[in-house]
């Protein structure tokens, strides 16, 4: 009697434990997911202060924008406050989003990469990583000129719809001390003070207020001389 030999499965037929239901009715590809910015200024550390978030469709155009006065903040402040703003709306409107901000310091701190040496931007951290969770979003840096659209708001926030008037001139500030840089990597820097700023000498940049207004400020001129640049 001739042996019988056991059944091979074979590539033609579907296994039984296999989920039959991508083959029956195939998922349609995935929709490009809804992008947020968020960026926050204040005029003094701190002083009158503003947050400026959008929310943006899968084709580019605006589904929420939002331009809100915070009173007397810190900068650091403000631009915690916008990425909150910001994510209370995604979850407040039940959507996932890729969010993207300016703000190294904000970035860096509430993905885990730079510690939080201040217990008052803890609690806005802790806020927005509980946020991010429950939305399931995430979150990157960006470029200031990527960013424009939230960075207009802000100033809305601050200025209203008008366009802001030029600063005034003022005198010359002493140099900042290279002694309150802490080095992160080869081209940040965290400048320590009444205030913490990031300083990037890859782009030449720092999140002080004094940058934003003019491109140009007190840290980086340190860090720049520190690394001998």
């Amino acid at each position: 009697m001739r042996k019988k030999t056991p059944e091979t499965a074979s590539s033609q037929w579907l296994d039984l434990d296999t989920d039959w239901t991508e083959y029956l009715f195939p998922q349609p590809a995935k929709k490009p997911r809804i992008r947020g910015h968020f960026d926050g200024a204040s005029r003094g550390n701190p002083g009158d202060a503003g947050a400026g978030a959008v929310l943006l469709k899968e084709d580019g155009t605006s589904l929420w924008e939002c331009a809100r006065p915070l009173g007397k903040r810190t900068n650091n402040e403000a631009e915690y406050l916008a990425l909150i703003l910001l994510l209370e709306e995604a979850e407040r409107r039940g959507i996932a989003a890729d969010i993207r901000g300016d703000s190294q310091l904000v970035v860096n701190q509430v993905t885990g990469k730079w510690k939080i040496n201040e217990p008052r931007l803890r609690e806005l951290a802790d806020r927005a990583v509980e946020l991010l969770k429950k939305t399931k979003s995430t979150l990157a840096w960006v470029p200031r000129e990527e960013n424009t659209a939230a960075d207009r708001l802000s100033n809305v926030a601050l200025d209203g719809e008008q366009e802001a008037k030029p600063e005034k001139k003022v005198s010359a500030k002493p140099p900042f001390d290279p002694a309150k840089l802490e080095k992160v990597t080869d081209s940040i820097f965290i400048a320590h003070g009444t205030e913490d700023y990031a300083v990037d000498l890859f782009h030449e940049a720092c999140t002080c207020p004094a940058f934003q207004r003019s491109r140009h400020c007190k840290h980086l001129d340190a860090a720049l001389r520190l690394s001998g640049k």
